[in-house]
């Protein structure tokens, strides 16, 4: 899962942010110093991003609800009279909102296309929302193959309902997801803006704690608690953003990894290493991850490269006056952190794809509920719809298209063997046993379970979020927990407990 946002807007906000703080400093006569620095920058972080969480959420929400809005009138309308294109261009006359015009009249424009692949994958460039795409796609079926009664009602309407219940099954997890995370990116930030108060009440109740507030400690918890506070911001942040799988290739990694002491490095590690090799392949896989395992293994030695380097930069600038003797410690803990740090964020994206993967598997099934009764449907469309509502095994079944002219159950067989989820597996293993019996027969089982999974997976889909909102009320505590301990407690008691052995060896001696 990758988060990219760039923007020239966004940038010209945070230089404005930045001077507007500067001034702000100044006109209250605050020295500046390496701290505040610190600080602003990580504030001007945070607000950036919430920022543009909140935009794009706010944004997501206004699409789900002006296409639950748009299923309802086009629902409406077919009803009357039962011509798909003419209901969505009654709705785009009684449209008011003009940026879902623009896509209801793309919408209409498709449905009235001579050649409707062409026109379905220009909506497709045009706009990714998901949803807005199934619509398209059930509306184009229905145009070409028609529509048709099943269980005493159209088929059509039946799965506009379907979609709109999705929508709101959405719609409702992202409410109760914000309201999990509201409040807690101030837990999380407040902590580091007490640390200059903190240290001038401690100075001015007991001048002792110099050797904390104004040493090497000051210093190496600055560094710690600036580190811990961005990195769990940051995982709040990816944890609350809806996943994102974006295909990125990696040029400069693809380049460095053909040298050869690095072709040597990876043949070695996995001829000595063989099962975490096959661990971090198999890993790299789930995540949709595009770099090859070579390239990933470079990436882990050029982060080691990096810590030492900036680490040592570091601890040189602020504390070889201070610790000359633990230098080497602090430089070669840090590059450990930071050979080892890739392969944490891997696993970590492993851990979230695979809360989302079978959550993922029941709106295949849901999907394939909707077109399983389409008459001369294949499973090559039927790969085709899955795919472009994918998120999690949108590369797999990429591929899988990719391959089925060479042979269809070898893809099929193949597709099986490059994703590891029990329940997906079930599902394919359906989706090859349509051209022996049909699609219809062959998701007979997918009919018959889906209630249960439907009350299954809104029981998952709570669970997960609960444990998600209790698992980040924990950490948000932690910051302010390890500034009251470790910055505000700890140095009192060192300092008041060693004057306290001076006074009793004092008192001992009979001075």
């Amino acid at each position: 899962m990758r988060i990219v946002h760039k923007g020239k807007k966004e940038i010209l906000t945070a230089i404005i942010l930045y001077t507007l703080l500067l001034t702000i400093l100044t006109i209250f006569n605050i020295p500046f110093s390496l701290y505040y620095f610190s600080v602003i920058a990580v504030l001007l972080f945070v607000l950036h991003m919430e920022t543009y969480w909140k935009k794009e959420n706010r944004l997501f929400e206004k699409q789900l609800l002006e296409l639950d809005w748009l299923l309802s009138e086009v629902r409406h309308r077919y009803y009357v009279h039962g011509m798909v294109d003419e209901a969505a261009q009654e709705a785009y006359e009684v449209c008011k909102t003009p940026g879902l015009k623009e896509k209801i009249y793309a919408i209409y424009e498709a449905l009235c296309s001579v050649d409707m692949n062409l026109a379905k994958e220009r909506f497709k460039h045009m706009n990714q929302n998901r949803y807005f795409r199934m619509f398209l796609t059930l509306s184009l079926m229905v145009m070409e193959f028609g529509d048709k009664t099943v269980e005493g009602q159209s088929l059509y309407l039946r799965n506009l309902k379907r979609l709109r219940e999705e929508i709101h099954i959405e719609l409702k997890n992202n409410q109760t997801l914000k309201h999990h995370f509201s409040g807690l990116t101030f837990l999380i930030v407040v902590p580091i803006t007490t640390l200059g108060a903190i240290e001038s009440w401690g100075l001015s109740n007991l001048p002792e704690l110099s050797s904390y507030y104004e040493g090497a400690y000051r210093i190496l918890f600055y560094a710690f608690l600036f580190i811990l506070t961005v990195g769990l911001y940051y995982l709040f942040f990816l944890l609350k953003t809806p996943i994102k799988v974006i295909s990125k290739q990696h040029p400069w990694l693809k380049l460095v990894s053909k040298y050869n002491i690095f072709v040597r490095y990876c043949r070695n590690y996995e001829h000595f290493f063989p099962r975490t090799f096959e661990k971090l392949r198999i890993s790299l896989i789930q995540v949709g991850e595009t770099m090859d395992i070579s390239e990933f293994l470079c990436k882990r030695i050029i982060c080691g490269f990096l810590g030492f380097s900036f680490s040592f930069l570091w601890t040189s600038i602020f504390l070889m006056h201070l610790w000359k003797n633990k230098i080497i410690f602090l430089v070669l803990l840090s590059s450990i952190l930071c050979f080892y740090l890739p392969v944490w964020v891997l696993k970590y994206r492993v851990r979230l794809a695979k809360v989302y993967m079978e959550d993922e598997v029941f709106q295949f099934q849901a999907i394939l509920m909707m077109v399983m009764y389409m008459d001369r449907i294949s499973t090559f469309e039927l790969l085709e719809i899955m795919e472009d509502f994918s998120i999690i095994f949108k590369k797999q079944l990429r591929q899988c298209l990719l391959d089925y002219d060479v042979g269809q159950k070898e893809a099929l067989h193949q597709l099986k063997e490059n994703t590891y989820c029990v329940a997906f597996h079930k599902l394919v293993d359906n989706l090859i046993m349509c051209d022996d019996i049909g699609v219809t027969k062959a998701l007979d089982e997918v009919a018959l379970e889906i209630q249960f999974y439907s009350e299954r997976r809104q029981q998952q889909t709570n669970y997960q979020l609960e444990q998600k909102g209790i698992l980040c009320r924990f950490l948000s505590f932690l910051p302010l927990v390890t500034t009251i301990a470790l910055y505000l407690i700890l140095p009192f008691v060192t300092v008041s407990l060693s004057k306290l052995m001076e006074i009793s060896e004092a008192i001992a001696n009979g001075k």
